[in-house]
């Protein structure tokens, strides 16, 4: 975990989601370690042939269906989203990267995840409150000017979700 900045001024929030991270590179979907995914052909349907850095996600609590969905050979991946979290552009500043993203026309099984900028630390407890009450896993921090790099994000999860307590 990363310390939790005192700027948070300068931080785009999203919710962390537990998924599969993954690539869309354009042509396919590749996890982050660089192994090629295989979805069906009607999941790639449609896709932008641009960069798209998120997670392949079922909802919460899901992650175990997930997997077995994925995994199955010749699986429909019936029921499994592809949640966009960023653009993977370089040279482009966070804030502009979600504005573009904002614009692309994707799939219905594709979700661009919503970014807020945060006024205070309340709003960020606030924020990661509201999520892990709806079974969530906590939020993702985004410094609004840095450029793309595949990690370069803070994760703020709850190190005991059943405890009213947050850390960075």
């Amino acid at each position: 975990m990363n310390e939790i900045p005192d700027n948070i001024t300068d931080y785009l929030a999203s919710e962390k989601l537990d998924g599969v991270r993954a690539i869309w590179t354009g042509a396919e979907f590749i996890t982050r370690h660089g192994n090629t995914l295989n979805p069906p052909a009607w999941f790639k349907a449609g896709m932008p042939n641009v960069r798209l850095d998120g997670e392949l996600w079922m909802g919460n609590g899901t992650f175990d269906n997930l997997q077995s969905a994925m995994q199955r050979k010749g699986g429909d991946w019936a029921g499994i989203r592809f949640m966009i979290f960023d653009m993977a552009v370089l040279r482009v500043s966070t804030a502009d990267r979600i504005k573009a993203l904002e614009k692309i026309t994707l799939p219905a099984h594709c979700t661009v995840i919503s970014h807020a900028p945060l006024a205070d630390h309340a709003e960020l407890d606030d924020m990661e409150t509201d999520i892990v009450a709806r079974g969530g896993e906590g939020i993702c921090l985004r410094h609004k000017d840095e450029f793309y790099r595949p990690n370069n994000f803070i994760k703020i999860k709850r190190l005991f979700p059943d405890i009213d307590r947050w850390q960075g």
